[in-house]
């Protein structure tokens, strides 16, 4: 699963590309258009079906489109169906699996649901879907299949055992199961087994593409040691950060990343060094450059750390809800790079947050809350604050903010209530936890140690009114309009806070997650 601060990173770096996205023409012959009305039947007649649930509007949908398209077509031999669903037609499907985002890709095995969690590219879809449908680990007999296992793009995992059938063979099958991203292959000819450079069984190598192209298993045959290897070895030693890279940084189970922001000719001079304390630290922390040369990806990245790019700076960062991010100062030699990633994983460093400065005036009904002010406005143990965390960009942060105004100046004479904004995309503060914008949450008065509340659905002055009533600390009276329940039970009396949003119109609004 994306963790919900690296998805919005993701976002990030998604905007800008999004605009460029595919204009060619493509043919969906081969892809199934699916309803409520056939659904279940089409789900429940196949063994394999990929699903997708999009959003016509939605740019990654768009960019999408024609490499489903054509994986459609080549997986159609191997008895996978893909589909897709268009959620803003059929929201009854998107509600009943829970889709967040757009796209959403689901996989189902004889009709039971399964998370998709390949990549967006042709041959990330047809590898994927190949490997859930037919075995894990292929077998090379010749030496004309080793050949051809070399030229396969993705990492490939080679096992040399005494038999096909061995215990060792079984183990190397049961870690296979376990990893995406590899291509497996097993053999039991030592012809085979030579041609990757292995002489006695069991044996096991990593090849790959970039840097440290090779290597060699040292432990027992066990199916987690192996698993664990093929994890810890599979990645580039260091990561180049794009559209197509982004997936394997941020949904790895290896959940702290270093960011170098550099560029060309400041990164050949450190590259041994990075290089060299990646190698170090392989399951623990992915080793990124963000090529600050290339200013359509590097600009949102540096916009979410709030960086110039003016000089070369060395980040840590751990994508989870929280989105914690560790500055380094220090030199860019070996020892002191390694005794950062030392307390990096030891969770030894302290974390900085994003902050706008505070504003000379803060007089509107609505207070504008910034990270440095965060502490003296929200934390008050004299005040019961309702704070929505918003982005600028948000189509459900605008459609809210005329109901926020209105209970705000309805309020705006009740001295111990404070109702207060602040812009999650340019600030942010430990005790604010961001699962979506709008994030709207209350901080009690007498109870600021405690979690905050959230607003749940309400998303009108009046609900959000009911729920002051019902939650602060210190009574208070105001003239606030009724609350209406919703007519159909269980449903929200505006749109749930927004996960994920896209657009591709860029004046208007930007991913939202």
């Amino acid at each position: 699963m994306v963790r919900l601060a690296a998805v919005g990173f993701l976002a990030l770096l998604c905007i800008t590309l999004s605009v460029s996205a595919y204009s060619e023409d493509f043919d969906e012959k081969d892809v199934v258009v699916l309803g409520a009305s056939n659904f279940t039947e089409v789900v429940n007649s196949h063994k394999f079906v990929l699903v997708e649930f999009y959003a016509p509007w939605c740019g990654h949908c768009q960019t999408l489109a024609p490499e489903y398209a054509k994986a459609a077509t080549i997986l159609k031999d191997d008895g996978a169906v893909l589909a897709k669903v268009d959620a803003t037609v059929h929201s009854d499907l998107s509600q009943q699996f829970q889709v967040r985002g757009f796209p959403t890709l689901l996989f189902f095995v004889n009709g039971k649901q399964k998370l998709y969690n390949g990549g967006r590219k042709v041959h990330d879809i047809v590898d994927w879907v190949k490997k859930k449908c037919g075995p894990s680990v292929q077998t090379l007999k010749s030496t004309a299949d080793a050949e051809k296992a070399l030229e396969v793009e993705t990492p490939i995992a080679v096992s040399y055992v005494e038999s096909l059938e061995d215990k060792n063979a079984k183990a190397f099958a049961a870690a296979a199961d376990k990893e995406e991203g590899v291509a497996f292959y097993l053999t039991e000819d030592k012809e085979v087994a030579a041609k990757f450079s292995l002489e006695k069984t069991p044996s096991l190598v990593l090849l790959k593409k970039q840097a440290e192209k090779v290597a060699l298993f040292e432990g027992d045959f066990e199916e987690m040691a192996l698993a664990s290897f093929v994890s810890k070895n599979k990645l580039p030693l260091v990561i180049t950060f794009s559209r197509e890279t982004a997936r394997s940084i941020f949904e790895s189970d290896t959940n702290k990343q270093f960011l170098l922001f550099a560029g060309p000719e400041e990164y050949a001079k450190i590259r041994v060094t990075y290089e060299e304390a990646a190698k170090s630290f392989k399951g623990q922390i992915i080793f990124v450059l963000v090529d600050v040369a290339n200013r359509e990806v590097a600009a949102p990245v540096l916009e979410f750390f709030s960086l110039s790019g003016e000089k070369t700076k060395l980040m840590g960062f751990v994508p989870e809800s929280s989105g914690l991010k560790f500055g380094y100062d220090g030199d860019f030699s070996l020892e002191s790079v390694k005794e950062f990633g030392e307390k990096f994983v030891e969770n030894k460093l302290d974390p900085y947050f994003k902050s706008e400065d505070i504003p000379e005036t803060n007089d509107e009904p609505v207070k504008v809350v910034v990270g440095k002010s965060f502490e003296d406005i929200v934390l008050d143990e004299s005040k019961d604050v309702l704070l929505e965390v918003y982005a600028p960009w948000c189509g459900h942060c605008k459609s809210l903010e005329p109901e926020y105004k209105k209970l705000a100046e309805l309020l705006k004479d009740v001295k111990s209530i404070v109702i207060a904004k602040m812009d999650g995309t340019k600030n942010e503060h430990g005790r604010v936890t961001i699962t979506g914008f709008p994030t709207v949450i209350f901080f009690p008065a007498g109870k600021k140690t405690e979690e905050p509340l959230s607003a749940g659905v309400y998303r009108t002055a009046a609900g959000l009114g009911k729920f002051l009533k019902e939650n602060a600390a210190i009574p208070f009276e105001a003239d606030l309009p009724e609350y209406v329940e919703p007519k159909n039970e269980g449903q929200a009396e505006a749109d749930e806070p927004e996960h994920v949003e896209e657009h591709t119109d860029m004046e208007d609004s930007k991913d939202e997650l």
